[in-house]
């Protein structure tokens, strides 16, 4: 079983500091500084109050070296230019 944001949103399970900053460093990459912090409150909150999308089933977490990773389906960018906006907007 891979470990999952989606997972981690139902199971109310909260992501540890290095893994919130993989998540700002993927989906916040080439954005401003206030993104970036709109993201890493929506880390903070995963355990609390993030809705669940489908999206974040690709999402994935790991111990081996890189932390968070996508899996894309079709189009890496427009896909994490999609999950931003759903951590962005909460």
């Amino acid at each position: 079983m891979q470990d999952s944001l989606s997972k981690r949103i139902t199971n109310k399970t909260p992501l540890t500091e290095a893994e919130i900053d993989a998540m700002v460093a993927l989906f916040g990459a080439r954005c401003k500084p206030r993104t970036k912090y709109q993201i890493r409150l929506a880390c903070l909150s995963v355990d609390e109050n993030l809705r669940n999308r489908g999206i974040y089933e690709r999402v994935l977490f790991n111990d081996h070296g890189q932390v968070v990773s996508y899996c894309a389906g079709q189009s890496y960018p427009d896909e994490i230019k999609s999950v931003r906006e759903c951590l962005v907007e909460r």
